[in-house]
C-alpha cells in the first residue's frame, strides 16, 4: 500500500518549475510570454519573455513594484526615461516601480527572465463615500 505523501503542514515545498534550455528552444520568432511560474499559492511572478527580431514592447509605465530582469538570449535595447541601456546575454537590469520603459530587440531577437512579486488581483470593494 502506498503511503500518503501529502504534507500535513500544507507547507509548500521547493520544487523544479522548469528548463531554461527547453524553454529557450522555442522558434526564434516567438514573441510574448513563452514561460510562467505556474503554482497558483506562489508570492512571486516570474516569466520569460521573447521579443522577435526587430520588435518591441512599446513604450508604457511599469506595474506598482519592482521588477528585476535577466537577459538569457539575444540583445537588444531598454529605453527609459533618463537613458537606453544596452542589453545583452548575461545583463541584469533592475526595474523600479512605476518606472517608463520601452524594449527593442536587435537582430537575433531578445529573451528575458522577469522576477517580481506576485500582482495583486482585482478587488471588489464599496465605492468611496460621496457627500
Amino acid at each position: 500500500m502506498l503511503e500518503d505523501m501529502t504534507n500535513p503542514t500544507d507547507k509548500q515545498l521547493p520544487q523544479l518549475v522548469g528548463d531554461v534550455a527547453e524553454v529557450l528552444a522555442a522558434p526564434s520568432d516567438a514573441s510574448g510570454s513563452i514561460w510562467k511560474l505556474e503554482p497558483h499559492t506562489r508570492g512571486l511572478d516570474c516569466n520569460i519573455i521573447a521579443i522577435a527580431p526587430g520588435e518591441e514592447i512599446g513604450r508604457h509605465e511599469g506595474p506598482e513594484l519592482d521588477v528585476v530582469i535577466v537577459v538569457l538570449e539575444g540583445a537588444g535595447e531598454l529605453e527609459t526615461e533618463g537613458e537606453t541601456i544596452a542589453l545583452q546575454q548575461g545583463s541584469m537590469v533592475w526595474l523600479p516601480k512605476l518606472s517608463v520603459r520601452r524594449f527593442v530587440a536587435g537582430d537575433q531577437g531578445l529573451r528575458y527572465f522577469s522576477v517580481h512579486t506576485r500582482k495583486r488581483g482585482l478587488q471588489i470593494g464599496r465605492p468611496p463615500v460621496r457627500d
